[in-house]
Protein backbone atom coordinates (compact mmCIF):
# COMPACT_ATOMS: atom_id res chain seq x y z
CA UNK A 1 0.00 0.00 0.00
CA UNK A 2 1.47 3.11 -1.05
CA UNK A 3 1.98 6.29 1.76
CA UNK A 4 -0.10 8.81 1.72
CA UNK A 5 1.54 11.65 0.41
CA UNK A 6 1.55 14.40 3.21
CA UNK A 7 0.69 18.01 1.90
CA UNK A 8 0.01 19.91 4.08
CA UNK A 9 1.68 22.26 6.96
CA UNK A 10 1.07 23.32 10.36
CA UNK A 11 2.93 25.76 12.50
CA UNK A 12 1.87 26.27 16.38
CA UNK A 13 3.49 27.60 19.14
CA UNK A 14 3.43 25.80 23.06
CA UNK A 15 5.30 26.61 26.12
CA UNK A 16 8.20 24.49 26.67
CA UNK A 17 6.71 22.37 29.42
CA UNK A 18 3.72 21.17 26.85
CA UNK A 19 6.63 20.25 24.49
CA UNK A 20 8.80 18.42 26.73
CA UNK A 21 5.43 16.48 27.38
CA UNK A 22 4.93 15.66 24.43
CA UNK A 23 8.01 14.72 23.12
CA UNK A 24 8.42 12.56 26.22
CA UNK A 25 5.03 11.13 25.00
CA UNK A 26 6.18 10.48 21.54
CA UNK A 27 9.31 8.87 22.26
CA UNK A 28 7.95 6.19 24.54
CA UNK A 29 5.70 5.21 21.81
CA UNK A 30 8.75 5.51 19.19
CA UNK A 31 7.05 8.14 17.54
CA UNK A 32 7.85 10.89 15.55
CA UNK A 33 6.81 14.41 17.20
CA UNK A 34 5.24 14.70 13.90
CA UNK A 35 3.52 11.67 13.79
CA UNK A 36 2.45 11.62 17.43
CA UNK A 37 0.60 15.22 17.07
CA UNK A 38 -0.82 14.33 14.70
CA UNK A 39 -2.52 10.75 15.86
CA UNK A 40 -3.24 12.73 18.82
CA UNK A 41 -5.26 15.51 16.76
CA UNK A 42 -7.05 13.30 14.26
CA UNK A 43 -7.86 11.34 17.43
CA UNK A 44 -9.43 14.02 19.36
CA UNK A 45 -10.98 15.96 16.21
CA UNK A 46 -12.88 12.38 15.49
CA UNK A 47 -14.31 11.90 18.52
CA UNK A 48 -15.35 15.51 18.73
CA UNK A 49 -17.33 15.63 15.02
CA UNK A 50 -18.58 12.02 16.46
CA UNK A 51 -20.37 13.71 19.75
CA UNK A 52 -21.80 16.29 17.11
CA UNK A 53 -23.80 13.31 14.88
CA UNK A 54 -27.00 13.64 13.88
CA UNK A 55 -28.84 11.00 13.92
CA UNK A 56 -32.67 11.19 12.20
CA UNK A 57 -35.37 9.08 12.53
CA UNK A 58 -39.10 9.18 11.83
CA UNK A 59 -41.59 10.49 13.75
CA UNK A 60 -42.57 7.35 15.12
CA UNK A 61 -39.77 6.47 16.29
CA UNK A 62 -38.63 9.47 18.24
CA UNK A 63 -42.31 10.19 19.72
CA UNK A 64 -41.62 6.00 21.17
CA UNK A 65 -38.01 7.33 22.35
CA UNK A 66 -39.62 10.76 23.93
CA UNK A 67 -42.26 8.91 25.57
CA UNK A 68 -40.12 6.08 26.91
CA UNK A 69 -37.54 8.97 28.40
CA UNK A 70 -40.44 11.17 29.56
CA UNK A 71 -41.74 8.21 32.44
CA UNK A 72 -41.11 9.06 35.74
CA UNK A 73 -38.15 7.18 36.56
CA UNK A 74 -38.32 3.36 39.39
CA UNK A 75 -36.04 3.30 41.83
CA UNK A 76 -33.50 0.76 41.69
CA UNK A 77 -33.10 -1.03 44.81
CA UNK A 78 -29.90 -2.38 44.46
CA UNK A 79 -28.31 1.33 43.14
CA UNK A 80 -29.88 2.68 46.53
CA UNK A 81 -28.31 -0.09 48.58
CA UNK A 82 -24.84 0.35 46.96
CA UNK A 83 -24.88 4.47 46.84
CA UNK A 84 -25.64 3.57 51.14
CA UNK A 85 -22.96 1.64 51.53
CA UNK A 86 -19.72 3.16 52.72
CA UNK A 87 -17.63 0.99 50.52
CA UNK A 88 -14.24 2.02 49.99
CA UNK A 89 -13.85 2.96 45.84
CA UNK A 90 -10.37 1.81 44.20
CA UNK A 91 -8.96 4.37 41.92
Amino acid sequence: MAALKKTEKVNLRMDSDAHDTISRAAEICGKSLTAFMTEAAVYSAQKELLDQRFIGVDASVFDNVDALLSREGKPNDELIKLFKSNIAWID
